[in-house]
């Protein structure tokens, strides 16, 4: 027998899975972090009652607003009502930690190719990343990063193995595949897109055909998409990077 029959053809596979984020093989620093991770951050499905995502819904409000959907944006508006979910969230201590909590990160923090961060906090391997190849990452209240077109002046490799780790760490805690929607919304789901988009933003300045397939998932992800990956995305708003 053809090893090709054997289940589903490619394209049914192909657009089954459009959307859902990637499986990342944890190797070098992921499978460090991997390895110090005392146990996944938690997620969760919200009470289904009230916080499920009608994306048929939210695309119809934004065409009566006069709005024109892209390709992308139209193939999203044709899921089922889907779950919302919610992410635990570990951050970066800051002005206003309390002391009690920036002791519990400190405690807890471990040390990754010499770099001090609490295993669980995706926002640091983000800022670790973008720090390491000497890009800019706009504060928490803007939306997206760095501008696509600068150089990248440090060491691109391994900011993209920081960025993979954080990616490694969060891809723990959600079902593979992932269809359902985290929104940007919640806050605590903040750092989960700030990983995701920093590992998409620095691969594409590598693979930008591979980088593609993130910028969709975080559009399905998100539809509201606050991180701006849609205009980025094929197929989105504005596809001609691609």
């Amino acid at each position: 027998m053809d090893d090709k029959t054997v289940g589903l053809d490619e394209k049914t596979v192909s657009d089954a899975l459009e959307g859902t984020l990637p499986w990342l093989v944890p190797s070098g620093l992921a499978a460090e972090a991997l390895a110090k991770l005392d146990r996944p951050l938690l997620a969760w499905i919200q009470d289904p009652e009230y916080n499920e995502f009608d994306s048929a819904g939210f695309y119809a409000d934004h065409r009566e607003r006069g709005d024109k959907l892209s390709k992308l944006e139209k193939r999203i508006a044709t899921l089922p009502v889907r779950q919302s979910w919610r992410m635990e969230r570990v951050w970066t201590p800051d002005e206003e930690s309390s002391e009690a909590y920036d002791a519990a990160y400190e405690k807890a923090s471990v040390t990754i190719d010499e770099q001090p961060l609490h295993p669980r906090d995706l926002d640091a391997y983000a800022t670790i990343a973008y720090e390491v190849a000497g890009l800019h990452q706009n504060d928490e209240d803007e939306d997206g990063f760095d501008d696509e077109d600068q150089d990248v002046p440090g060491d691109l490799d391994l900011a993209l193995e920081w960025a993979r780790a954080g990616v490694c760490v969060l891809q723990q805690s959600l079902p593979w595949p992932f269809r359902d929607v985290l929104l940007y919304s919640e806050l605590d789901n903040r750092p989960a897109h700030r990983i995701l988009f920093a590992y998409a933003d620095l691969l594409r300045r590598r693979d930008p055909e591979a980088a593609a397939v993130w910028f969709t998932a975080l559009v399905y992800l998100n539809p509201n998409d606050n991180v701006g990956a849609r205009f980025i995305a094929p197929d989105g708003p504005r596809d001609s990077r691609f």
